[in-house]
């Protein structure tokens, strides 16, 4: 299976991130640009739609980051939210760096996506800075019905639910030599296959931890955690900040909020009221 960042829906990310914020490259006109944002009194941030607890509905944990990222750099944040397109590819040369053909963006910033090395050497037009978060594949189960995460033996019986075209889908069809695959349950939301978990339907779901989380916060029959598979045990990575390359006094001010608002321990604190656990970058 080749490389591929994950974010809302149906990509998979298979790499483990590493961090890349300094040496920013100046371009000539970069302090027209970020003057422009300064007299504009506002920061344009891009933002997924439909990816609770992140950012759907207007609301979300990134959008209350990315207010205060800009509050701290003295500004409005001005909210772009755009479906995801077919691939990460897309959505950067949508939101940050050119615009969509059908008129929208480009934004100053695009948030929650994975600073990953591997796919940032390939990107020539984009910078990937601020990381604040960690995110990884988690499963929740029915604690009543599965003692415990030591072993993923008991969904050799036990229905267990994914969502159709994710890596959790893939990873269960191939895992242990497929001996999971006859109790495989396919859904096309995370709501749906948190739905069928709550109703008994299937006991366990594997998505992304954070999203996780906050569908089953609160009740403690649905714990979350690490699925003990060898393929996602180095399988975490940094989420965080995208800009245009060649803007580097706008990077360096979202750099210096966000550092700000991680030492102050701010941004654990929006994710806490969201019900996702902060996981060091």
């Amino acid at each position: 299976m080749k490389t591929e960042i994950c974010l809302p829906r149906r990509r998979m990310l298979l790499a483990g991130a590493a961090l890349a914020m300094a040496g920013l490259p100046a371009r000539a006109d970069d302090d027209v640009v970020w003057a422009a944002v300064r007299k504009n009194g506002a920061l344009r941030v891009a933002f997924y739609k439909d990816f609770a607890p992140f950012s759907d509905d207007g609301k979300g944990a990134d959008v209350d980051i990315a207010t205060a990222v800009a509050a701290r750099m003295g500004l409005k944040m001005s909210p772009m939210f755009f479906d995801a397109d077919e691939n990460m590819d897309d959505d950067l040369r949508n939101m940050v760096w050119k615009g969509h053909y059908m008129g929208y963006g480009p934004a100053d910033m695009m948030i929650h996506v994975p600073v990953d090395r591997e796919y940032m050497v390939r990107q020539d037009k984009v910078e990937f800075i601020a990381p604040y978060h960690r995110e990884r594949y988690a499963v929740a189960y029915d604690r009543r019905r599965v003692d415990n995460l030591d072993s993923m033996l008991p969904f050799e019986k036990l229905p267990f639910g994914v969502v159709v075209d994710t890596l959790p889908d893939s990873l269960m069809l191939s895992a242990d030599g497929g001996r999971y695959r006859d109790q495989l349950r396919h859904f096309k939301t995370l709501a749906d296959a948190v739905t069928a978990l709550r109703s008994g339907e299937v006991a366990g779901v594997m998505a992304l931890q954070g999203e996780l989380e906050a569908s089953v916060a609160g009740d403690t029959n649905f714990p979350v955690g690490q699925p003990p598979l060898a393929m996602l045990n180095s399988r975490q990575w940094p989420v965080g900040i995208a800009i245009r390359k060649g803007e580097p006094q706008l990077g360096r001010a979202i750099m210096a909020a966000m550092n700000a608002l991680i030492a102050e321990g701010e941004i654990k604190r929006i994710l806490a009221r969201h019900h996702i656990n902060w996981r060091t970058p």
